[in-house]
């Protein structure tokens, strides 16, 4: 559990140092929902936090436990998603997706669910090549009442 707090440290660290391109059904996030912060979008009750950073980031500790590679060309997706309508509470829902680069190349992601009790994250690895730029094309399903949303992003990454 100790990994998982630090963790959600570096998350945070990366937030503040990556940006990216959000972007729900299409359009660019700027309505006041999400505009001020690119790594967050707000479709209805759900808020979505989403970011990708070199899986460098994280503590060799920390990636063991989680059971992710740590490499200077994989990048590591988090995705985390709070109901407003109930305080922001973390919601567990289904995350699926892909990542696309800009020639075309599609990569299925695999999402881990990381559940600190108070925290709730889905993490996928994608594999990247130096400045390659990626479309995250991700699909949020609540298996409890079947609701599904979409959204993408953009995001260059970097070898570390």
């Amino acid at each position: 559990m100790h990994h998982l707090k630090l963790f959600k440290n570096l998350i945070l660290i990366a937030l503040l140092n990556i940006t990216s391109t959000a972007f729900a059904n299409g359009e660019f996030i700027d309505d006041g929902k999400g505009g001020a912060n690119p790594n967050m979008t707000e479709i209805g009750t759900w808020q979505i936090h989403h970011i990708a950073f070199p899986s460098t980031f994280i503590q060799p500790e920390t990636a063991k436990a989680i059971g992710l590679d740590r490499r200077g060309n994989y990048g590591l997706l988090n995705i985390s998603i709070l109901d407003l309508a109930n305080n922001k509470a973390p919601l567990k829902l289904k995350v699926t997706g892909y990542a696309q680069n800009l020639i075309g190349h599609r990569k299925e992601l695999e999402f881990k669910e990381v559940d600190e009790g108070i925290a709730v994250y889905y993490l996928a690895q994608v594999r990247h090549s130096n400045e390659e730029i990626f479309r995250f094309y991700i699909t949020v399903k609540d298996p409890k009442t079947g609701r599904t949303e979409k959204f993408r992003f953009q995001q260059k990454m970097w070898v570390d």
